[in-house]
């Protein structure tokens, strides 16, 4: 989810120039030093006329007698890793920076352009914020216009995910949970890993090799193969290892919030579902 803010300590900053930015620092700081006074969002209402009075209101500007609006979109420098990071843009017009004005930041998707969050702008039209990123992801901001302001759309950015980064974050257990989770509904199958039917270490197994990770085939050894986690410590991604007489004899993806995705015994499917039992263990894989 991205957090609406306004920049009133550390204000970032925006190269003009760049369109790819850069890494591990949060948000590229803009630049402030702008003498014009800020433009409110809102157009004044015409002044009410008296009851004598025979003037028309004034008609609403045309096209080319608007303020000419730019936006300006920066993120985090160069490689990063999976995570949330800031993003920020700056609104002006006729190089006057525009107070409460809204900009709608968009990702490239592989169905064009996509809505990802929108940035409230202060008083020197700065808005920022945090995007979560899993992957490389281009981004632009826009700006729909007003009364009295054009639109615009910024240059657009690339913020650059690395996957050794990712892997090294831990982000393919999350994604590992993903395709757990994309399997819901089929059939339970002793012996089975997949993609049609599953049992509870085919699952598993499935599930983590999608993420690029591979694991032992049976419960028993994912659960010698993985680091041991306190109850208390689980985070989703993480495997939950069940034990019937001293016997590890189930696995299960845990979801987070106490449920967990399975593929439960024979006649039932992989679901989400509570942890049944107070009684487990937690594997992290590394």
């Amino acid at each position: 989810m991205l957090s609406v803010k306004h920049a009133k300590h550390a204000k970032p900053a925006l190269h003009p120039t760049r369109s790819t930015l850069s890494a591990g620092l949060t948000a590229v700081l803009l630049p402030l030093c702008l003498a014009s006074p800020a433009l409110a969002d809102e157009v004044p209402a015409p002044a009410t006329t008296s009851a004598t009075s025979t003037t028309a209101a004034s008609p609403a500007p045309t096209e080319a007698a608007k303020q000419t609006s730019a936006v300006r979109i920066s993120g985090p420098r160069g490689t990063v890793s999976p995570g949330a990071h800031a993003v920020a843009v700056r609104l002006l017009a006729d190089d006057r920076p525009v107070k409460d004005g809204y900009v709608r930041l968009e990702k490239w998707t592989s169905t064009g352009w996509a809505y990802a969050g929108r940035l409230l702008t202060s008083a020197d039209g700065l808005g920022s914020g945090k995007l979560n990123f899993t992957a490389t992801t281009k981004l632009r901001a826009v700006y729909q216009g007003s009364a009295s302001r054009t639109a615009a759309t910024s240059a657009t950015i690339t913020v650059t995910v690395g996957r050794t980064a990712y892997l090294q974050a831990g982000g393919f257990r999350h994604q590992a949970l993903q395709v757990a989770a994309q399997q819901n509904g089929k059939p339970y199958r002793y012996g089975s890993t997949g993609p049609d039917s599953f049992d509870c270490s085919g699952l598993v197994k499935y599930s983590f090799a999608r993420a690029g990770k591979t694991l032992p085939r049976t419960s028993g050894d994912m659960y010698r193969a993985t680091q041991r986690i306190s109850t208390s410590q689980k985070q989703p991604g993480d495997l939950i290892f069940m034990s019937t007489n001293g016997r590890i004899g189930h696995v299960a993806v845990y979801a987070g919030n106490g449920y967990m995705w399975d593929a439960p015994t024979a006649g039932r499917t992989v679901s989400k579902r509570k942890i049944y039992s107070a009684s487990y263990y937690v594997g992290r894989v590394h």
